[in-house]
C-alpha cells in the first residue's frame, strides 16, 4: 500500500531527494528535512508538482531537541506511515590520513551518521508502538566492512546497521517493521568525493527505485547491488588476513 505520510531526513539532494520525488503523488504528505534550504524548497517544489503535499524544514539532525520536536510535530498533524533516516555525512568528508582521523572529525561522524539516525527514530517509536504499525527505514551502507580510507564512516554505518536489525526484532512482535538499507557506490554529489574507482556505480534514481521496492515488499534489508553486498558478506567470514590485504591494496591503489 501506498503510505500516506513519509517523513525523509536528508532529503535535500542525493538518495533522499529521489525517494522524495517517487513518493511524490496526489494523496500523499511528505515532511522533507535537509541541512540546504535552497535545494530543500527546489525538492519540495517539485514534489509538489506532482501532486504531492509536501512540507520542508531545514535542520541539523545533530540537535537532538529540535529534531525531535519537528518529527513529533509532524506525526501530530498527520500520523507518519513511512520513516527514511537518510540524513548522513561521507565521501570527502570523511576520508582518513594515514594518521586515522582527527578527533573533530570523529566527533562530526558520529553526531551525524549515529546520533543523528537516533534523534530521528527513537521520537516516532512510541506513537508507532502505541498504533500498532509503521515502517522505520534506515540507510546504512555496505562500507560496514570496515573500509580503511574511512575507519570511523565504517563504523558509523555498521552501528546503525546492527541499530535497525535489532530494532526490528524488538518492535515486529507489535506490528511495527524496520527496514536497513546499505547501498554501495550511488551517483551522488557526497559519493563524487570519494577517490579512485567507484565500481558498479547505480545511478540515484536506480537506487531510489530499488529502495522503493523493496520498502514496498517489507525486505528486512535493502542490499545492492548484489555483487558487492555478496562481497561485504563474505568479508565477515573470510579470514580476516585475506580481506585486510585485499582492502589495504585497494586503498593504495586509490590514493
Amino acid at each position: 500500500m501506498t503510505p500516506q505520510h513519509v517523513l525523509i531526513t536528508g532529503a535535500s539532494s542525493g538518495i533522499g531527494a529521489a525517494l522524495a520525488r517517487r513518493y511524490a503523488r496526489p494523496g500523499v504528505r511528505l515532511s522533507l528535512t535537509g541541512r540546504d534550504p535552497a535545494r530543500l524548497q527546489q525538492v519540495s517544489d517539485a514534489c509538489r508538482s506532482a501532486g504531492a503535499d509536501s512540507q520542508w524544514h531545514a535542520a541539523d539532525i545533530t540537535d537532538a531537541d529540535s529534531t525531535g520536536g519537528w518529527i513529533t510535530a509532524c506525526d501530530t498533524r498527520q500520523p507518519v506511515d513511512l520513516l527514511i533516516a537518510n540524513a548522513g555525512i561521507g565521501g570527502s568528508e570523511v576520508l582518513a590520513p594515514d594518521s586515522g582521523e582527527t578527533l573533530a572529525t570523529a566527533q562530526k561522524i558520529v553526531a551525524t551518521n549515529i546520533l543523528g539516525v537516533v534523534h530521528t527514530v527513537i521520537p516516532l517509536l512510541p506513537r508507532f508502538t502505541a498504533r500498532g504499525k509503521g515502517h522505520v527505514v534506515i540507510v546504512s551502507s555496505l562500507a560496514y566492512v570496515g573500509l580503511p580510507h574511512s575507519p570511523l564512516y565504517s563504523a558509523s554505518k555498521a552501528a546503525v546497521r546492527v541499530y535497525g536489525h535489532a530494532l526490528r526484532r524488538l518492535l515486529a512482535p507489535g506490528g511495527v517493521r524496520v527496514t536497513v538499507v546499505s547501498p554501495g557506490f550511488v551517483e551522488t554529489p557526497m559519493s563524487a568525493g570519494v577517490p579512485g574507482a567507484r565500481p558498479m556505480l547505480w545511478s540515484v534514481e536506480r537506487a531510489a527505485a530499488r529502495i522503493q521496492r523493496g520498502i514496498a515488499r517489507g525486505e528486512r534489508e535493502i542490499a545492492f547491488p548484489w555483487p558487492l553486498a555478496l562481497l561485504a558478506w563474505l568479508a565477515d567470514i573470510l579470514p580476516p588476513a585475506f580481506v585486510d590485504s585485499l582492502l589495504i591494496r585497494t586503498r593504495r591503489n586509490n590514493a
